[in-house]
């Protein structure tokens, strides 16, 4: 059944991938791991990164695309694969706790979750899930396995042999694939500590997995020093705040900045209602567990609030989708609180009904949504006459965008090659921090000079010449050309709509 689902899952989200455009950050993602050879892409992300993560999701990338051709498909390749890897290894955990039909529940239940957005999206998230699972059913392997230091219960296995290997390898490439990957110490830790005390013994063998796997983080030293460029005036800095906790956790079922008001405290409500039947269902059924494995799925549910402490304390800035990893947890403790119900086959049945069409009908819905969004997106790059007959008359033919989003795609999806090859980004650190309090977009600029070959040009000397430029604007919290062009007393002719934005004519002088 755990393969149905498996199947089922990856058509769905290939499904969905074809029509989805590439978001800003997928770009980013892209146009690094694209790089000609493994080399330079190592060189570009321990000397100018534009995509700030550590090697691992990039390097399979780039793989991909050497193999199967550079595009969106090979990029969100390993971000599938990582995703149908969480939904196997949950279910050979949750089949160890609470049995099969469990184990097939659990592996379902990511399926129906906002969090199936992440095996479409090019960026090293879906990766994430698949080895937070990976590594709770390693060492769930290698502590019910005899142990050398106790020859009472038989002699060491070659099973726990891998599952060992198993953990020190989903450590360090959780750790590799993303810098919050550092969290996922914490439920194996806490674990093999409860675990300890539990025997009164050390498990050297899984204690030294442990540490094997921690020693990865050596290996993002060098990339972790280039990032920190960005670090000082991040986009998103300092906003670190409790409601991060719950942002996160209501991000893992649903896209909730995009209900209204009313219709989020509802959700938040239902939410609070499947909280507590999920922990009087795990109550029921916990003396069938052991502590240390609760140990591991409760620290785990609870990677939120160690995401908001690294955050608050150490990094200061956090996105919800850094935590995702709590999933695995509530994927597990879902199944293992509805186990005993799963026994009957009438209600087992009905699961699988339930959760294969949700699946099947719930990717029906994204895709649909998807179809219309990139239906318009592509319409709306459409340049109109009026703002093409200026631009060929403009003193230097190009289009300026500031606003990085709405280039990347234009640029990436413009129809018309003609338009496409004119298109060029602006940027200006001083202007960016002057309006906006950040300048990611400025040196995400200035690194793209280095290894792209996108049309980039500073403000400042795109200022000094002469004569109209045709600018596309749009007035959002990620442009400051309005208010730029207002203190520089610029000459602003309206062209009407165009790309989404605003077309204008400006003269500086």
């Amino acid at each position: 059944m755990v393969v149905v689902f498996v199947c089922v899952t990856a058509a769905v989200s290939l499904a969905w991938s074809h029509t989805k455009l590439m978001s800003q950050d997928e770009m980013y993602e892209f146009q690094t791991d694209s790089v000609p050879s493994l080399a330079e892409l190592l060189h570009v992300q321990k000397t100018w990164p534009i995509s700030l993560d550590p090697l691992l999701y990039h390097a399979l990338s780039h793989g991909a695309m050497q193999v199967l051709g550079v595009g969106a498909f090979a990029q969100r390749l390993p971000a599938l694969s990582g995703f149908l890897l969480m939904q196997v290894c949950l279910f050979f955990f949750v089949r160890n706790l609470a049995g099969e039909r469990a184990g097939a529940v659990a592996a379902a239940f990511p399926a129906v979750t906002a969090t199936l957005f992440y095996a479409v999206e090019g960026r090293p998230y879906g990766l994430m899930l698949g080895l937070y699972a990976l590594a709770l059913l390693c060492w769930q392997v290698a502590a019910r396995e005899p142990t050398s230091d106790n020859p009472d219960v038989g002699r060491p296995s070659t099973r726990r042999g891998w599952a060992l290997v198993g953990l020190a390898a989903a450590l360090a490439g959780t750790i590799n694939a993303h810098y919050f990957g550092i969290l996922l110490l914490v439920p194996v830790c806490a674990a093999e500590a409860w675990r300890t005390l539990a025997r009164r013994r050390i498990d050297w063998a899984m204690a030294a997995a442990i540490v094997v796997g921690m020693a990865g983080s050596l290996t993002t030293r060098p990339f972790l020093k280039a990032a920190a460029e960005f670090r000082k005036n991040y986009y998103n800095g300092g906003g670190v705040g409790v409601h991060d906790i719950t942002r996160a956790y209501r991000s893992i079922f649903v896209n909730y900045t995009q209900m209204p008001m009313n219709a989020q405290h509802v959700w938040m409500a239902a939410l609070a209602i499947f909280v507590a039947a999920l922990v009087w269902g795990c109550w029921r059924v916990r003396v069938q567990i052991a502590t240390a494995e609760w140990v591991l799925v409760l620290a785990l549910a609870a990677l939120p609030f160690c995401g908001y402490l690294l955050a608050r304390f150490v990094t200061h800035s956090i996105e919800v989708r850094y935590v995702l990893g709590a999933l695995v947890a509530i994927s597990a403790m879902s199944a293992i609180a509805v186990g005993p119900w799963l026994k009957r086959d009438a209600v087992f049945h009905f699961a699988l009904v339930a959760l294969g069409l949700g699946i099947v009908v719930g990717g029906a819905v994204r895709i649909h949504a998807e179809q219309r969004r990139t239906a318009a997106r592509l319409a709306g790059l459409v340049l109109p006459a009026e703002v093409k007959a200026a631009l060929d008359a403009s003193a230097d033919g190009r289009l300026y965008v500031q606003d990085m989003g709405a280039f990347e795609e234009g640029r990436y999806y413009e129809a018309d090659p003609d338009v496409q090859a004119r298109m060029t980004l602006v940027y200006s650190a001083d202007e960016e921090l002057r309006w906006d309090r950040h300048d990611t977009m400025a040196l995400t600029a200035m690194h793209m000079q280095h290894f792209t070959d996108v049309p980039v040009v500073s403000y400042e000397t795109l200022r000094s010449q002469p004569g109209e430029h045709v600018f596309v604007l749009f007035h959002s919290g990620w442009d400051w050309t309005d208010q730029a062009f207002a203190q520089d007393g610029a000459r602003v002719r309206t062209l009407g709509q165009a790309m989404g934005g605003d077309g204008v004519a400006v003269r500086f002088r």
